[in-house]
């Protein structure tokens, strides 16, 4: 009996020693503060900033000979955009601004003979020399404006892109109707629809990160250059406007927008260390090769990383993976990142 005694003690023995306690493999990484920023998301479109629209036309009536662009082409500073003739009473007018300003001419040397033979007054002088200046002025500018051209040819003022053709090959336009429309470049902005109440939020130079709708990143910076003070009645949302540092995007483009409400530096960990239980939110760290839990309040998100506050110092070893099968006091095998 004493000997079937001793070999289960041995066997026991034996198994406790085949049998040793877990260690368990992680990663982690050294606690530290980030910046942390609030943010609001919100969503809009890339616009023409209505300023940098220039519509192009004459001050007299024309015939449309031919386009030499399309809406929505890009344009180069100088470049032939549309081609006119003036009509035939523009024309017309021309030579009767001309025979006008001979007349008046005519009329100042007379005034000024009769002046000084005391048959006129200064006053009749002083008329007639403004009379000249008025009639050069109208027919300089008739000039300007290739009136006195059998044809003449509009070109691109800067660069930009064409917003708008209301005319066609063949139309009769009247004096001052707009020919084109065309928009500078780098002269975008984002206008993006904001929640009234949200808008209370948002002061002028925030910065704002954009994005396209469809991408997961944002590409784009700027600051709220100005916000609107009445709610549309369709959208029921306040128009903000955004200046843009640099941008690829082209008009009518929808995007995504983060307005940084307001930036902290804070202690913050990967989203993959928060673990939840009944208890609430906790994170394991790894002191002297020994996992050890600590309850942690989670606060702002930036990016993937969380804010935490609780019993931390920055520099311990936080558990980023292979925390789910930790247990307070668990042996590791810690592999530390960068």
């Amino acid at each position: 009996m004493t000997n079937r005694l001793s070999v289960l003690a041995l066997c026991l023995c034996l198994g406790a020693a085949a049998d040793p306690a877990p260690i368990a493999d992680v990663q982690t990484q050294v606690l530290g503060r980030h910046t942390m920023n609030s943010v609001l998301e919100c969503f809009g479109s890339i616009i023409v900033t209505p300023a940098a629209v220039d519509h192009l036309s004459v001050l007299f009536a024309a015939h449309v000979d031919g386009l030499a662009v399309q809406k929505g082409q890009h344009v180069v500073k100088g470049q032939s955009l549309i081609s006119l003739s003036p009509d035939p009473g523009v024309v017309q007018t021309y030579v009767q601004a001309k025979n006008q300003l001979v007349l008046a001419r005519q009329n100042l040397v007379q005034q000024e003979q009769l002046l000084a033979a005391q048959l006129a007054t200064q006053t009749s002088v002083d008329a007639a020399s403004k009379a000249v200046k008025d009639a050069e002025l109208a027919l300089q500018t008739l000039h300007d404006e290739g009136a006195d051209q059998s044809s003449l040819s509009l070109s691109a003022p800067f660069s930009g892109n064409i917003e708008q053709i209301p005319v066609a090959v063949g139309d009769h336009v009247a004096a001052a109707a707009t020919l084109l429309s065309i928009a500078m470049d780098e002269r975008l902005q984002a206008q993006l629809q904001v929640d009234p109440q949200d808008a209370q939020r948002l002061r002028p130079g925030m910065s704002v990160h954009l994005g396209d709708v469809f991408s997961a990143h944002d590409q784009e910076s700027g600051s709220i250059d100005n916000i609107a003070r009445q709610v549309d009645a369709s959208t029921h949302k306040l128009s903000v406007s955004v200046r843009l540092n640099n941008t690829h995007f082209l008009a009518g483009t929808p995007v995504r927008a983060h307005v940084i409400l307001s930036s902290d530096n804070l202690l913050a960990v990967p989203r993959a260390a928060i673990l939840n239980d009944t208890q609430g939110s906790f994170i394991y760290i790894v002191d002297q090769l020994h996992a050890h839990r600590i309850a942690v309040q989670t606060g702002r998100e930036s990016h993937g990383w969380i804010g935490v506050s609780g019993p931390l110092t920055p520099g311990m070893h936080v558990v980023i993976l292979g925390n789910y099968e930790l247990q307070e006091g668990m042996a590791t095998r810690e592999t530390l990142l960068p």
